[in-house]
């Protein structure tokens, strides 16, 4: 019966894992250097690399400048109510409100302002995006040393590219919508549609940061991980909504994104 019972379990384990390294054709299992696994496209190969290049010459470029070099990890993708081009928006605010902070003696990586391009008919998915940043972000020896510091976006981020305090905030967010839909048309339908100005309002006010962003729980890991494989005192800073992050939290992994497990 023993024999059984650890038979079936194998066999549902197995099932499991299979189901969970599966990828939606014509994307497929793609390795990194760190050991993150992403569905990712074989159409998309080389772009990914053209851009892991440039992006490594951006920042290479800043180092040889003397410069320290902070990675800003930040909501792009409109999942659960936002809108892209607005967070797009975000991110390069948050970019030029870090700059000014920490000086001229720092550069900012935007993911932000990273798009790939269409390739044929298809569209990258978030797992492409994924490839290319676990390799930037590792480095030529996967211990991360191109960047001084991980930035991830928060709340009050968020609520200050949108001039809102902490009080009133869904009020400030609706006075801000309302005054762009006058001269933007993709802004206007959200106000025109009850259910999307609600969604609208409900992530800018209570869920706009990194906590529900799947690229951005990538990259929390990925840092993670570097950190974990370097000595304490040598680890990569971390930062969240505005303030450094604990050591607990610095060497936890979350809830993966687009990772395969």
């Amino acid at each position: 019966m023993r024999t059984v019972v650890l038979a079936l379990a194998l066999v549902l384990v197995a099932a499991a894992t299979a189901a969970a390294q599966s990828c939606r054709p014509p994307a497929v299992v793609t390795d990194t250097v760190l050991g993150f696994k992403y569905c990712a496209l074989p159409s998309y190969k080389t772009v990914v690399e053209t851009v892991t290049q440039k992006l490594r010459a951006d920042v290479a470029a800043a180092r040889q400048a003397g410069r320290l070099v902070i990675y800003l990890s930040t909501p792009i993708s409109p999942r659960g109510g936002g809108i892209e081009k607005i967070n797009i928006q975000i991110a390069a605010s948050v970019r030029a409100r870090l700059e000014r902070s920490f000086g001229s003696g720092a550069w900012v990586l935007d993911p932000g302002a990273s798009q790939f391009p269409r390739v044929g008919d298809t569209e990258p998915g978030g797992g492409d995006y994924m490839v290319m940043f676990t390799h930037l972000l590792a480095g030529a020896d996967a211990m991360g040393n191109d960047f001084d510091m991980a930035y991830f976006t928060g709340p009050s981020d968020m609520r200050a590219f949108f001039g809102c305090t902490a009080e009133d905030v869904i009020g400030c967010l609706a006075r801000w919508l309302a005054a762009r839909a006058a001269t933007d048309p993709e802004v206007k339908k959200v106000v025109d549609d009850p259910a999307a100005r609600r969604a609208f309002l409900r992530y800018y006010a209570m869920r706009a940061s990194v906590v529900y962003s799947a690229g951005c729980h990538d990259e929390w890991n990925i840092f993670v991980r570097i950190n974990n494989k370097r000595r304490l005192g040598e680890q990569v800073a971390v930062w969240f909504d505005g303030r450094p992050a604990s050591p607990a939290e610095m060497v936890v992994e979350i809830s993966p994104g687009y990772e395969v497990r």
